[in-house]
């Protein structure tokens, strides 16, 4: 009986590795004829860009461990239900129970392991198809633009586009906390600069630990301030662009640039906006956007310009190294990329939260 027992249990075991062994040597089939198939720089792309994408984003990952319990819990729960669901029907199932092997617990471990798997696997999948044909139908497709670091352009906006997205949301989670957005830049009332809207929005932006190292109490330009002001932001950077100031751009003191920068129709000196205000409509209106010169700190409280002095048009406008245009964000949360030859009645509209012209297409 024992032998009877280890032998099935043996049975189980090889069908288990056979159904593992399948997927992954269909998997490496189609990796071949990819190769064979696409040019050998785009696969490599492909297998190796991720490791590009961690080096630019995993310093702003942030774990939360309430968040991680909570997942786990879950997990643990889940397979727990399901090694008791499994047994149950094996029990049910089966009209010799004596002669089955009780369901084992690996078995179902080995389960939840390749549904997990499966479902990362799918949304791989979705998210690389999609990636590749954004990449593909842009208007700085990867198989034509190759520079810089060596990084494409297409994957150098999409990551500046996704910085003013993060801005964005942390904006709209400061507006429902405080019933309007941040001043653009806080100064005292003999005028002297205090602190940047960015301040005011650290703890929305997972930089909590940063916000509670400044002495609001003191200016940016404070010598008790300057260690965190000389942090490097890279949420705060876009791609391409110098990571500290150039000399063109003056002696910064080691602060570290920004260069994303506030509407100053919307944030400007001592003054915020409440959504209700913006009267043209959030979607109609820009909050920030990318800049290319006359680049502020993030600490700096004039970190904010006039959009209405052109794309790429004014070292006090806004702008890009990005080809054609530059990205913006809107009242709504959401990121447009602006010609620079867009109509300065547009342009204009869209700089003002109620200025009542019409904004047409854009």
């Amino acid at each position: 009986m024992m032998e009877t027992d280890e032998k099935n249990e043996e049975v189980h075991g090889f069908h288990f590795w056979i159904a593992i062994s399948v997927p992954v040597l269909q998997l490496s089939l189609v990796l071949i004829v990819m190769e064979l198939i696409f040019p050998i720089r785009i696969v490599f792309l492909l297998c190796v860009g991720w490791a590009s994408y961690l080096v630019r984003t995993i310093s702003r990952l942030t774990i939360s461990p309430s968040l991680t319990l909570m997942f786990l819990s879950t997990l643990l729960l889940f397979t727990f239900g399901f090694h008791l669901y499994c047994r149950r029907i094996q029990s049910r199932s089966s009209t010799e129970p004596a002669e089955v092997i009780p369901w084992q617990k690996r078995w179902s471990l080995s389960l939840v392991t390749m549904f997990l798997l499966l479902a990362v696997s799918g949304i791989c999948v979705i998210s690389v198809t999609h990636q590749l044909y954004w990449m593909a139908t842009t208007e700085d497709k990867i198989f034509e633009d190759i520079h810089m670091r060596g990084e494409p352009q297409a994957a150098r906006r999409s990551t500046s586009k996704h910085n003013l997205k993060q801005i964005g949301l942390a904006l709209h989670n400061y507006h429902d906390m405080y019933r309007q957005f941040p001043v653009g830049g806080t100064f005292d009332k003999t005028g002297q600069p205090q602190h940047s809207w960015v301040t005011q929005l650290l703890p929305y932006l997972d930089q909590n630990t940063l916000y509670e190292q400044i002495d609001f109490d003191q200016p940016w330009t404070a010598a008790d301030n300057r260690e965190t002001f000389e942090t490097n932001f890279i949420l705060l950077q876009s791609p391409g662009m110098p990571y500290d100031f150039t000399e063109e751009e003056g002696d910064a003191a080691g602060y570290k640039p920004a260069h994303y920068a506030a509407n100053s129709r919307v944030l400007s000196a001592n003054s915020g906006m409440d959504l209700r205000n913006i009267k043209d409509g959030s979607s109609n209106t820009i909050l920030a956007g990318e800049v290319r010169s006359g680049i502020k700190a993030w600490g700096d409280p004039t970190n904010f310009r006039d959009p209405t002095e052109g794309i790429n048009r004014s070292p006090r406008g806004f702008g890009s190294k990005f080809k054609g245009g530059t990205h913006v964000l809107l009242g709504d949360g959401s990121v447009r990329f602006l010609s620079e030859d867009i109509d300065p009645g547009v342009l204009k509209a869209l700089s003002t939260p109620n200025g009542g012209e019409p904004v047409g297409e854009f």
